[in-house]
């Protein structure tokens, strides 16, 4: 007898537990794509670690591996293009995300932000938006 009651209260116990896990795989994830506030800050935060890191610079000066470098290691579904202006308006350097082409009827985040580089004032133009989801 007390062999069937281990035996019953194990039984009890795994129905339980796989009762649970029945439930637990019925419930579906749906991950809630970030807003534009979340893209405006990766822009900002972008920017400031291309400055601080002093890649902004080597990029001017014709090296852009490490500009590069920083927009591949951003968020893969979001996509940035960075412009360097000089002073009158041309672009002294255009970089952008690899796979990132499609900009058409998105949302954009565009920040812009001067730079002082070699006594010369740049100004960075950063449009950012989220990559379309293929369908």
């Amino acid at each position: 007898m007390r062999g069937f009651a281990i035996t019953l209260d194990a039984v009890i116990a795994l129905s339980f537990f796989l009762f649970a896990m029945l439930l637990m795989s019925g419930q579906t994830y749906q991950p809630m794509a970030p807003g534009s506030i979340y893209l405006k800050q990766l822009t900002l935060d972008t920017l400031a670690v291309l400055e601080k890191t002093g890649r902004l610079g080597r990029a001017l000066d014709g090296n852009n591996s490490g500009v590069e470098e920083v927009l591949e290691a951003t968020p893969k579904l979001a996509c940035i293009q960075l412009s360097i202006l000089d002073s009158e308006g041309n672009p002294a350097a255009v970089l952008a995300k690899n796979d990132c082409n499609e900009t058409g009827g998105l949302d954009m985040q565009v920040v812009s932000r001067p730079v002082l580089h070699n006594g010369i004032m740049y100004v960075v133009r950063s449009e950012s938006w989220l990559r379309k989801e293929p369908e």
